[in-house]
């Protein structure tokens, strides 16, 4: 169980840090928005050597399910948020520069092609999730155990949000929710057929549903 944890530790950490470096060394404004197809690749680029890294845990866990077919059955998840993505999204009220916060994260002003990296990230960090939650049901543990062990840590990596100068508000909800959610994921994996699936489509969802409830609460006023 050390071992997953300090792998999944040292990808994460190896990751966001490289992540920076590139921002920094591109001179980009922003991230995702500025190099989407770069940073797709970046992260799934850590998705293959973490789902490499846990590769017999994950095949175990499949069981005659192959990842290329598991895979395929991700795709209408994957075209649903698309749909969003590229007809929903510009239906959303324009966030107000007046009511965002003074350094708002990047997702406010974002054009649809924040959300190529966006999934990707999020296929990486569920590939990790995995991992941790698999090792820890091999290893014995019950599930409440593995699911306050998750909240604490899917909760305890979005803490970090606050040294990259996000405001409190917006740290606090990201914890609170991540959070809950790393409670729910032993869940998912454990219980329900296609674990992954429900895991990833959640996850992507409350950046959907986020996005959304941004857009309309930071909206301009209409006699603005």
């Amino acid at each position: 169980m050390g071992r997953a944890i300090l792998i999944v530790a040292a990808l994460w950490l190896v990751s966001s840090q490289a992540y920076y470096a590139l921002v920094t060394t591109l001179g980009l404004e922003g991230g995702y928005d500025g190099a989407p197809v770069l940073f797709a690749a970046y992260y799934l680029a850590w998705a293959a050597v973490a789902l490499w890294l846990f590769r017999a845990l994950i095949a175990d866990n499949l069981g005659h399910t192959t990842v290329l077919r598991e895979g395929l059955v991700m795709l209408p998840v994957l075209v649903g948020f698309a749909l969003f993505v590229v007809y929903g999204l510009p239906l959303l009220p324009k966030v107000s520069e007046l009511r965002a916060p003074s350094e708002p994260p990047e997702f406010m002003f974002s054009s649809a092609w924040y959300y190529l990296p966006k999934s990707a990230d999020i296929l990486f960090q569920q590939v990790l999730a995995a991992g941790l939650i698999l090792t820890a049901a091999r290893a014995g543990y019950r599930l409440l155990p593995i699911a306050l062990g998750m909240a604490v840590a899917f909760g305890g990596f979005h803490l970090l949000l606050a040294f990259d100068g996000y405001t409190p508000t917006y740290v606090t909800r990201f914890t609170l929710s991540a959070t809950l959610f790393g409670a729910v994921l032993p869940y998912l994996y454990l219980r329900l057929r296609s674990g992954f699936r429900w895991a990833y489509a959640f996850h992507w969802g409350f950046y959907a549903a986020d996005a959304t409830l941004t857009h309309f609460i930071l909206a301009a006023p209409p006699w603005a």
